[in-house]
């Protein structure tokens, strides 16, 4: 063995990052053999792979019987065996890091893949492994594996009671189908595998807000009597997503990323607009200095109020950015208050008439006015 590898670096179901060269698989399988402290037999080989199924009942009942501890099924449709685990005693853990193991081989795009999943799904260098693992381990044992997992899987025909779930469905005859679901192994492992990845990446890389709270408590530190491939501390994650975003705040968030500018919706304002527009249209009739004084205060105050909507959203949004990592620079330009002013929900025909006032030709004065103001008192 090479002074740098342990045996936990040969015997393990974790992948390795070592690259092995597929014309050095048969030494990579005489350092496996040379830490077992048995030979691996035929008779072990069928064990482990009796043990193994798609769904492991230990999962739902610690308690159940150890002829009884997993379960096989066909994936309806599939064009692949489905991934399974081992759910073997305690004795059986070694062998099953033989065979269980991805090897990591030096193949262009190939996952690390074990013997087991070199039985049940092979690929173009499935058959090298496999007879580099027969050159060590005997063709017998290899049979055996192959045998026990392609022809006879073992059927499981009774339930322990106690934690298992029980649901009941209708059959056409009217009587009842009482069936057990049983998670697949693969859900646990995936789920568990995820969690654990982007937990890892919030502590390395100090994630949070939109990246949601992640959080782990360790409720068992022995090993569990599932299977060696989860062995360890068993520990509750707590996942934390962030809220939806109310509307408005979806709002700023689009604009803040080049969007359209937040809707403004004070319901009073379409009620200013059009009465500005009444005044408008009047004043052409009774046009005296009372009239054309209260129409430019109309025209202020929508003025005024539409900027200072743009103000306190333009602030809201450059806080959003900053906590986005954006720069304030990177900040779209906001519309004129005329654009924020039509830019709602009108009823009918209400739109063409408060378009026609706010493009009308005393509202542009008053609003280049009011652009001037704030222009002067800026510089």
């Amino acid at each position: 063995m090479e002074p740098s590898l342990k045996i936990e670096d040969l015997l393990s179901f974790k992948e390795s990052d070592r690259l092995i060269p597929i014309n050095a698989v048969t030494e990579e399988f005489r350092l496996m053999k040379n830490c077992l402290k048995k030979p691996l037999t035929e008779e072990i080989a069928v064990r482990v792979c009796e043990k193994s199924g798609s769904h492991l009942l230990k999962m739902v009942n610690p308690r159940i019987d150890k002829d009884h501890a997993c379960l096989y099924f066909e994936v309806p449709g599939a064009n692949q065996r489905p991934k399974i685990l081992p759910a073997v005693n305690a004795a059986d853990i070694p062998f099953c890091k033989v065979l269980y193991r991805p090897l990591n081989i030096d193949v262009d795009d190939r996952p690390g893949r074990s013997v087991i999943d070199d039985i049940m799904n092979p690929d173009e260098s499935s058959e090298a492994i496999l007879s580099a693992f027969a050159m060590v381990f005997g063709q017998k044992v290899l049979d055996a594996a192959r045998a026990t997992l392609l022809h006879k899987p073992k059927r499981v025909t009774k339930l322990a009671a106690g934690e298992f779930p029980i649901i009941f469905i209708p059959r056409a005859d009217g009587s009842d189908l009482q069936i057990t679901p049983v998670s697949p192994a693969a859900a646990y492992m995936g789920i568990k595998s995820t969690i654990n990845a982007l937990y890892e990446r919030k502590q390395a890389q100090g994630l949070s807000g939109p990246y949601g709270s992640f959080g782990k408590q360790t409720i068992s530190s022995k090993l569990q009597n599932i299977s060696g491939a989860i062995g360890g501390p068993r520990r509750r994650v707590t996942a934390t997503m962030p809220p939806v975003m109310e509307q408005a705040e979806a709002e700023m968030y689009r604009f803040a990323h080049s969007g359209s500018f937040p809707r403004w919706r004070d319901a009073d304002v379409a009620d200013w607009v059009l009465r500005y527009a009444d005044m408008l249209e009047a004043d052409t009739i009774y046009n005296d200095r009372n009239t054309r004084g209260a129409l430019d205060k109309t025209a202020d105050r929508l003025l005024s109020d539409a900027q200072d909507f743009i103000d306190e959203t333009l602030a809201e949004v450059g806080y959003a950015a900053e906590y986005l990592g954006l720069k304030r620079s990177d900040i779209p330009t906001p519309p004129n208050p005329a654009d924020v002013l039509i830019r709602r929900r009108w009823q009918k025909d209400n739109y063409n008439k408060a378009r026609k006032a706010l493009t009308s030709a005393h509202f542009q004065h008053r609003m280049a006015r009011h652009l001037k103001a704030r222009e002067t008192v800026s510089t």
